[in-house]
């Protein structure tokens, strides 16, 4: 499930801004692919696959204003640096279980979290009861995501 993935998510605010990737972006992607520690073959394989589904059918329209955008997003990385976010990570996956999670809920956001190495946690916070998990004060934006699949926040 690659598309699920905070890398795929770079990928798309990289090139459907205006159908273009700038070289910026580029050094963007290389520096998220070493946060994430994804390596080459995970990458040209999610790159493959986003090229064959999504950059096949684009209209170049600029000369790749998504840079900023993916700027940002990378920007939000720090948060897998955070002592908290295992924490974070561990009360998500029990917010998702008390909301109620189905199997393409769980699929997508174990997905997005083992790219993040956060699934561990995720699926702890599925699987403990009571307090043990904790409970989810606020949503880091790199989580937002699943968070807005799993319907705990709206899409905006």
């Amino acid at each position: 499930m690659i598309e699920n993935t905070p890398f795929w998510h770079a990928l798309e605010l990289a090139w459907c801004g205006d159908g273009a990737l700038s070289l910026h972006s580029i050094r963007l992607l290389d520096a998220m692919q070493k946060m994430i520690g994804l390596t080459d073959e995970q990458r040209a394989e999610i790159e493959s696959r986003f090229e064959e589904e999504v950059v096949y059918d684009l209209t170049r329209a600029g000369f790749g204003c998504g840079d900023q955008a993916l700027a940002a997003w990378v920007g939000t990385l720090t948060f897998l640096d955070d002592p908290a976010a295992q924490d974070v990570s561990r009360a998500l996956g029990k917010a998702a279980m008390l909301h109620g999670l189905s199997r393409e809920r769980w699929n997508w956001s174990y997905s997005w979290m083992k790219q993040l190495g956060l699934e561990r946690p995720f699926a702890e916070g599925v699987w403990l009861e009571g307090e043990e998990a904790g409970e989810l004060a606020r949503v880091p934006a790199l989580l937002v995501p699943v968070a807005q699949k799993i319907g705990l926040i709206e899409n905006e």
